[in-house]
């Protein structure tokens, strides 16, 4: 199987925008040293400060299936629950 991408659009709600902050640089350090993880970055709506698009590639859905299961991504997905206004992801292959 070829890699995939991973392009993940997380709304913060404005009152817990500073608590993100470390659960967010702990996300990307931690998925940044796995050995499936071909890229990880974190961006910042320009417009909405609020707005973040992680855009991730991974070796193969193996590895995708172990970053779900650290601990780094669990403290994320935990947190985002009840503090996020909006998560969409989306697994997606290059075409061209």
């Amino acid at each position: 199987m070829s890699q995939l991408n991973i392009v993940a659009t997380i709304t913060v709600k404005p009152e817990f925008y500073n608590a993100f902050q470390p659960i967010f640089k702990r996300l990307v350090a931690g998925s940044r040293a796995e050995a499936g993880c071909v890229r990880y970055e974190l961006n910042q709506c320009i417009d909405n400060p609020n707005i973040f698009v992680v855009i991730e590639t991974w070796a193969s859905q193996q590895a995708i299936d172990f970053h779900n299961a650290t601990p780094h991504f669990v403290e994320f997905a935990n947190f985002a629950k009840d503090h996020v206004d909006g998560l969409e992801i989306n697994i997606v292959k290059q075409i061209m």
